[in-house]
């Protein structure tokens, strides 16, 4: 189906953002893919590079009128036409549909059909973990979901959270597992570059990886712990190396590193380039994937393109997604956790194959094939939008 108007992508994410960020630059590379078909204009925030040719720039944030009449449509149900985050209604005038990577309710406020994706309710699993004023917030922004004319998730595993929490109709859900970005997919690794990266950050000989913001529920604590058992069951020093922004639970780490005596284990290499981050994965023995919630984890896709091993813990869509290809533990247990990584870093034979069954996984995750995907969810809800009008 050709149509005479352009689909508009929203990307408002930051790279603070985790992986929600880089599932943006991928759906920005199926615009490319499929810019033969359809006219692609790019929706960003200032602080969001320009990819595609074309953009509309909007503000990052609400005024107070803004959200006091968003949320006013929101209950009620009736859309105003009127500015919002800077742009005048006119001005989205020839975009027939809105492709949302990230959970917002700004395509409904422009009041143009759109497509979200929904990555994961983690509130409903962990309050603890969020303020009431968050806690709110999340309940009244999900609704995306809700009024959206198609929704996407990653994994059947949170396709029956939206069922079960949004009460979205199964036939408005599509599942839709999400490629690495292109910059790690396609990358030619170098021996050089290899040393290079090693010597920049005095890499130890092995060492574990854990890409991850410092939020709560990626299990920092327990991974710490379970470092500690390997080291008084086994006498063996398992080292670890730590990447991600200083979130919330930041300064609790690395008190607890400190306390357990692991400084010479742990090492923190604050921010890091996009270009060394593959390095990083390649030169360590394996992943490690202790969180304590996860929709689907983008660092192990990465881990399977990079021949890297996996361990994992067993929560939510995870187990849906490593398959035999890693691992899986319980992220609260400790034992459990300490077991698997002492395994994995203990047998090169075991790694070997692990490496071979992730290459398996990833195999026909492409981004051809993933634009092929796209294009037949953007077809149907085109259908059904021209059927409504």
């Amino acid at each position: 189906m050709t149509i005479k108007g352009e689909i508009g992508i929203l990307t408002i994410a930051s790279k603070e953002g985790g992986g929600v960020y880089q599932y943006t630059l991928s759906l920005l590379e199926v615009a490319k893919v499929l810019s033969d078909k359809y006219k692609f204009v790019q929706i960003r925030s200032q602080n969001f590079p320009k990819i595609l040719n074309k953009d509309i720039v909007i503000r990052g944030r609400y005024s107070y009128i803004e959200k006091l009449s968003g949320l006013l449509q929101v209950l009620t149900g009736i859309r105003t036409r009127r500015t919002y985050l800077g742009i005048n209604p006119q001005t989205l005038d020839n975009i027939s549909l809105i492709i949302s990577p990230v959970i917002t309710l700004i395509p409904y406020h422009f009041g143009k059909p759109y497509i979200v994706t929904i990555h994961d309710f983690q509130q409903e699993y962990y309050p603890e973990f969020f303020t009431l004023k968050e806690r709110i917030i999340r309940k009244i922004v999900y609704k995306t979901g809700i009024f959206a004319n198609l929704v996407v998730a990653e994994s059947q595993y949170v396709k029956q959270d939206i069922i079960k929490f949004l009460k979205v109709e199964e036939d408005k859900i599509k599942v839709l597992p999400s490629p690495p970005p292109n910059y790690l997919r396609d990358i030619k690794l170098s021996i050089d570059r290899l040393n290079e990266v090693k010597m920049k950050y005095n890499l130890p000989q092995k060492y574990i990886f854990y890409p991850a913001q410092f939020w709560y529920h990626k299990n920092h604590l327990r991974l710490l712990e379970s470092l500690k058992y390997i080291a008084e069951k086994y006498r063996e020093n398992v080292y670890l190396i730590l990447v991600g922004s200083k979130k919330n639970n930041y300064e609790n780490v690395m008190k607890k590193i400190a306390e357990l005596g692991l400084t010479n284990q742990v090492k923190y290499l604050g921010y890091v380039p996009d270009e060394d981050i593959p390095y990083l994965y390649k030169l360590s023995t394996a992943l490690v994937m202790p969180t304590l919630f996860e929709s689907v984890s983008l660092p192990i896709w990465e881990a399977f393109y990079l021949g890297v091993p996996v361990v994992s813990s067993n929560v939510c869509a995870l187990p849906e997604q490593v398959g035999n290809a890693g691992l899986i533990f319980d992220p609260l247990n400790i034992e459990d956790m300490a077991e698997k990584i002492y395994i994995v870093w203990k047998d090169e034979k075991l790694r070997s194959e692990l490496v071979n069954r992730g290459y398996e996984r990833v195999k026909d995750l492409t981004i051809e094939n993933y634009a092929k995907q796209w294009e037949l969810i953007i077809e149907e809800v085109l259908r059904s939008v021209k059927t409504k009008v």
